[in-house]
């Protein structure tokens, strides 16, 4: 009797060994692990503390193409900021500083000062007053913008390309 509840256990261990082996998601990679959400038929990827995932870190396998829906991840160095966002933000903030000058010249704001029937000219009023947006806006179209107001556009623009930069990713949530 005792053997045989001995051998049931085995058998059970066995098949728990088993299961875990034949588990659908990729090798544990250095620095961490993948866990299987079975319920979601997915594979998460979970990095150990101070490091984080090189890609999109839930990835689905599909059995007909034999292929994962995103590169494999790897669990990379946590940087204070990563690679992704950096090159993201730049890209935003660099095309709103070069932007800049552009957007108010075709707004009416020129070198020479409001443009006739343009857009600035319908919002100059008879007495604009010093230090309003309309005061700033003439300003950087006759002198240029300085490097605070670049600054500033940089910052806006980049927090912006941020937040909807991960609203575009094809990543999948936890």
């Amino acid at each position: 009797m005792v053997s045989a509840v001995i051998c049931a256990f085995l058998v059970f261990l066995g098949m728990g060994l088993v299961s875990y082996v034949d588990s659908k998601c990729p090798g544990n990679p250095e620095h961490g692990y993948w866990a299987e959400d079975t319920e979601k038929d997915r594979c998460i990827l979970k990095c150990h503390s101070g490091y984080e995932p090189s890609g999109c870190h839930v990835i689905r396998y599909n059995c007909c193409t034999e292929k994962w829906n995103h590169d494999i991840p790897t669990c990379q160095e946590k940087w204070p900021v990563s690679g992704k966002t950096m090159a993201v933000v730049g890209t935003g903030v660099a095309a709103a500083v070069v932007a800049t000058p552009l957007v108010l010249a075709g707004a009416g704001f020129t070198a020479t000062g409001v443009a006739a029937g343009s857009l600035a000219a319908m919002f100059q009023a008879p007495c604009t007053a010093a230090g309003s947006w309309f005061a700033l806006a003439q300003s950087a179209g006759v002198v240029g913008t300085t490097v605070a107001t670049k600054g500033a556009v940089g910052a806006v623009t980049g927090a912006i390309t941020y937040a909807t930069s991960s609203a575009f990713s094809n990543c999948e949530t936890e």
